[in-house]
């Protein structure tokens, strides 16, 4: 048993003095699998690689990791608890799923009922995840669009229910505010408190009178789309986090870098590198107006509380 607010690490529960600033939404690893067969740059698939990148997270002040790669789409359990080990971070292992395209049309998620997929997810839980029994810390669940496909409106239930029985936090990918609300409506009816929720990718979609509104039910806001400098500069999330702090939200705001791609990783060959929330993003919020203990709020207390479980 865990005692109320321990958060478990793919090393066992997690010590509060061992904690610290944290990338709340990560990708360590993809192996492969469909998501690498559609788009190759997706493989992140060395161990050596992964450590030296996280070693220089490190050495920029990170150290909390949480990868979102969930059941079936390339998760890579030894390989975090290797880095885990090797680098001294925090690493916590997802349960759960991705979004339906992620996954073949004779994959088991597309023919088992609820219950069963949520059973599923308790022994990942109860159990362990394969021979190594690692635990995961945290359930993914992810829709596409304003309205989940069939299969992800399955796999949403099966997930609220999978949390409500262990106790464990949700992460959710979101494709629109829209789908957010869904993703917390359906949940609650399902025994998952919008506190035990962390929204992703909020800041590709919403505004920050909309993250307000997702952070005064309760959830916690995750604005991840950091470093990917070719797309969208860091200074857009940045605003947000300042906006949400401003409407009186900042217990409920997180941040991550889903740099999920080669081409973002310095170890293979790219940038900026997992190293670049610690580096660049933190003296940012300072800079655009944002305290110490906003800061800190923002990097360290809430991760820790959002991913704490029962």
């Amino acid at each position: 048993m865990v005692s109320p607010g321990t958060v478990t690490s793919v090393l066992g529960p997690v010590d509060p003095a061992d904690w610290g600033p944290t990338d709340c939404h990560g990708h360590l690893f993809i192996q492969r699998g469909l998501p690498v067969e559609l788009e190759p740059d997706f493989l992140l698939d060395d161990v050596e690689a992964a450590v030296r990148e996280t070693t220089a997270m490190r050495e920029a002040g990170g150290r909390v990791v949480v990868d979102c790669m969930p059941i079936g789409v390339g998760r890579d359990v030894d390989g975090l608890t290797a880095v885990a080990r090797r680098t001294g971070t925090v690493v916590i292992a997802s349960t759960g799923f991705h979004r339906a395209r992620y996954y073949p049309a004779d994959h088991w998620v597309r023919r088992y009922d609820t219950d069963r997929i949520a059973e599923i997810v308790v022994a990942e839980w109860t159990d362990g995840i394969g021979r190594s029994r690692t635990r995961p810390g945290v359930v993914k669940v992810a829709t596409t669009g304003d309205v989940p496909t069939p299969v992800e409106a399955k796999l949403l239930v099966a997930v609220g229910l999978a949390a409500a029985e262990t106790g464990l936090p949700v992460i959710t990918h979101t494709d629109s505010f829209p789908a957010a609300l869904h993703q917390l409506d359906v949940l609650e009816r399902h025994g998952v408190a919008p506190e035990r929720v962390i929204l992703s990718h909020m800041d590709r979609h919403c505004d920050a009178d909309q993250l307000a509104e997702a952070c005064a039910r309760g959830a916690t806001v995750c604005l991840d789309w950091l470093g990917r400098l070719d797309r969208r500069p860091d200074e857009v999330a940045v605003e947000l986090t300042r906006g949400v702090v401003e409407r009186g939200h900042g217990d409920r705001v997180v941040l991550g870098q889903d740099l999920a791609r080669r081409q973002y990783w310095e170890n293979y060959g790219g940038g900026p590198g997992l190293a670049h929330l610690f580096r660049t993003v933190v003296p940012k919020l300072a800079a655009h107006g944002l305290g110490p203990s906003e800061v800190e709020a923002i990097m360290v207390e809430n991760p820790r509380r959002a991913y704490g479980h029962a």
